[in-house]
């Protein structure tokens, strides 16, 4: 590939080498055909063709080239909606056993890394401290061990609370209180990861096209017909995995999801004043509404990314505008100077849980992963895969939340104008709280 086949980003920068996978130029015939090289469609790919079905795949660009291989590389459970909404909403059984299917992807992740013998693609788990902590702005109260601990035990969660004190002597920063530390959780290099499951996939026999974009759907009797603009894929089953830009493949799907940027920074090699601020080798996000999530890389760098918006336009000063997010949070860090900094595009639901199931006989989509983090494309394809085996079970977690119209133009207008509320709320509740941490001071 040429340096020009990825948009620049330190994951691009220090990407595997791989071959070429030419378009789709022939009429095929396949058990399932996938549309979407990115997480969910890869292991929906791997899954069942480690079940000896026939898989293609079909990418409009390159594997993990969208969000996929631009992320923070986070891996852990839950999703996007809080655990506590979830209980509200669907009750606490049905709550636990979405939960466990998270749980799921994460060990799927964790036990493909190992299959592939790609070890170094999981950063941190030979070092102490591997997990990730999930830390607060604001105090939480007397009451956030107790809460922390009752919510694990419902949801049968690995989680545990973490005081201020044992905050700070990791993060050396007066920004954060109490944390809710995960032990199951990783951080890994997510296109190096996208790469390692292609080749994989190849291996067992499933062909993979890249440059090709899906045209057209339609029913022919027992299969589906998937047109490309130079070829055609019959299967009985196909997979819909594309993250925000289905468009014209299926409409339904399409208009379900949001396209959401988010933006993540790396900074050139900082030296031994990033081990004095951050003494932790997992993963970090703070629980702000829209909050930052960070990681240390390649031993003194460090990898930063926040900001949530439905404007897709790459903001002209971003490199100033995440060094400011660092340093309001490690001012101690100095003048640190950015090295790569870059946007991503992600499918994002407006009811925050993934689109996963089937919505007519064959037709299955996994998709708006955004803002769940990596274990999820994985828990969501292994429903999927489960489903086209003939498993219903697993798939049918994810039914509630159906694919309903995300409001085109109009959703991402409201959408944005939540975020900026939520962000206000943010903003005040932390200067609230400094105010009146000063007002006891004096």
């Amino acid at each position: 590939m040429g340096d020009s086949a990825y948009p620049a980003s330190w994951y691009a920068a220090t990407r595997d080498a791989g071959a070429d996978r030419p378009p789709l130029a022939v009429r095929i015939e396949a058990d399932v055909a996938i549309v979407g090289g990115g997480f969910a469609g890869l292991h929906a790919a791997r899954l069942l063709a480690r079940q000896g079905r026939q898989v293609a795949l079909v990418e409009r660009h390159r594997i993990a080239w969208g969000a996929s291989g631009r992320n923070g590389g986070f891996v852990g459970p839950g999703f996007a909606e809080r655990s506590g909404a979830l209980i509200d909403k669907l009750g606490l059984e049905h709550a636990r056993q979405l939960y466990g299917q998270s749980q799921r992807g994460v060990a799927i992740v964790r036990e493909a890394i190992d299959e592939l013998g790609r070890r170094d693609i999981r950063k941190g788990a030979l070092l102490m401290g591997v997990g990730k902590l999930s830390v607060s702005r604001t105090d939480q109260g007397p009451g956030f061990a107790d809460r922390t601990r009752a919510l694990a035990a419902a949801l049968g969660a690995t989680f545990e609370p973490w005081d201020t004190a044992r905050v700070r002597a990791l993060l050396a920063t007066p920004r954060y209180h109490q944390a809710i530390h995960d032990p199951l959780s990783f951080h890994i290099h997510p296109l190096n990861f996208a790469l390692a499951l292609a080749a994989d996939i190849e291996a067992r026999g499933g062909s993979i096209h890249e440059q090709t974009e899906a045209t057209d759907l339609s029913r022919e009797g027992s299969v589906w017909r998937l047109r490309t603009h130079r070829g055609e894929i019959t299967a009985p089953h196909i997979v819909l995995a594309g993250n925000a830009d289905l468009g014209r493949v299926q409409q339904q799907v399409a208009r379900a999801v949001l396209p959401v940027a988010t933006y993540v920074a790396v900074t050139e090699k900082i030296g031994p004043k990033l081990a004095e601020a951050i003494r932790w080798s997992g993963a970090i996000s703070d629980t702000r509404r829209a909050g930052d999530y960070y990681r240390v890389i390649d031993d003194d760098r460090l990898l930063w990314g926040g900001r949530i918006t439905t404007d897709t336009r790459e903001p002209p000063r971003l490199r100033g505008m995440m060094r400011n997010d660092i340093l309001s949070v490690y001012p101690q860090l100095g003048d640190i100077r950015i090295a790569y900094a870059w946007s991503g595009i992600m499918g994002y639901a407006p009811h925050k849980m993934p689109q996963v199931g089937e919505i007519e006989p064959g037709l299955w989509v996994c998709a708006a992963f955004g803002g769940h983090g990596l274990a999820q494309t994985a828990a969501g394809a292994d429903a999927v895969a489960a489903g086209i085996l003939g498993d219903d079970a697993r798939w049918r977690l994810f039914a509630p939340f159906g694919t309903r119209w995300a409001g085109g133009p109009f959703g991402r207008a409201a959408t944005q104008i939540v975020y900026w509320h939520l962000q206000a709320r943010d903003w005040w509740d932390e200067k609230r709280q400094a105010r009146n941490a000063e007002t006891l001071r004096t």
